[in-house]
């Protein structure tokens, strides 16, 4: 084998491999920027059916829920549906990114986050629809008791997931990318969701998820939006 053909060789090899972080990039730009886009329109038909299971958990106001969410239960269905599927898209999103990170410790404690949050979060979203579905209208005492058990497993795995996949996901993410791919600017943000999920965690136990501990939502989704972007034009 000549020298020539090796280096012929090696710039193909090269090449390639650019052309993979480049796919990947993209892969992971559009599915953050996809995935967010999918949890802000389950947030909104959520919005407009006017039942909060979080809420009616913490204050012993199931049997106004499950009334409400009778009414609502094709928005409901829906919503959650758009969750679940955000949900999927953007664990893609940040295994996606954890993958092509170069700091390897902070992009495995990355994957360990999204790998635990995607089955975890879904698992608490079709809680959350047996109530609506199988429950609802029902407002016998029996039906109210277990709305009440499956609605506080449903809500809290919720929480936990949420603060996995936009709180300290984004957290280490934005450091296993530093240097790399996640400007400044975004590593800063990640220090933000990383506060917003600790904010969330002490307002699980302080019944506080519908002040201070719901931050983490919007700060959590703008993180996403901007690293898709920022990967995006990076490609």
């Amino acid at each position: 084998m000549t020298i020539q053909s090796v280096q012929t060789k090696s710039g193909q090899g090269l090449g390639m491999e650019v052309q993979n972080v480049g796919a990947n990039r993209q892969l992971a730009a559009y599915t953050a920027l996809v995935g967010a886009a999918a949890f802000i329109i389950g947030a909104v038909l959520w919005s407009t059916a006017g039942a909060d299971i979080d809420l009616s958990v913490t204050n012993g106001e199931m049997v106004d829920y499950l009334t409400t969410a009778a009414a609502n239960k094709p928005v409901l269905v829906a919503n959650l549906s758009f969750w679940i599927l955000g949900a999927l898209i953007l664990g893609v999103a940040g295994t996606t990114m954890a993958n092509f990170s170069k700091r390897r410790v902070w992009a495995q404690a990355a994957l360990v986050s999204y790998r635990t949050a995607v089955p975890l979060v879904i698992v608490s979203y079709v809680a959350m629809l047996s109530v609506v579905v199988q429950i609802a209208p029902d407002t016998s005492a029996t039906a109210v008791s277990l709305a009440e058990v499956v609605g506080w497993i449903g809500s809290r795995a919720d929480w936990l997931a949420t603060i996995l996949m936009i709180g300290v996901g984004p957290l280490f993410l934005s450091l296993a990318g530093q240097g790399d791919w996640a400007p400044k600017w975004l590593v800063r943000l990640g220090y933000g969701t990383g506060v917003c999920g600790l904010l969330t965690a002490v307002a699980m136990y302080a019944n506080a998820l519908g002040t201070y501990g719901f931050v983490i939502i919007p700060v959590g989704l703008i993180w996403m939006i901007a690293a898709g972007v920022v990967l995006r034009r990076s490609v």
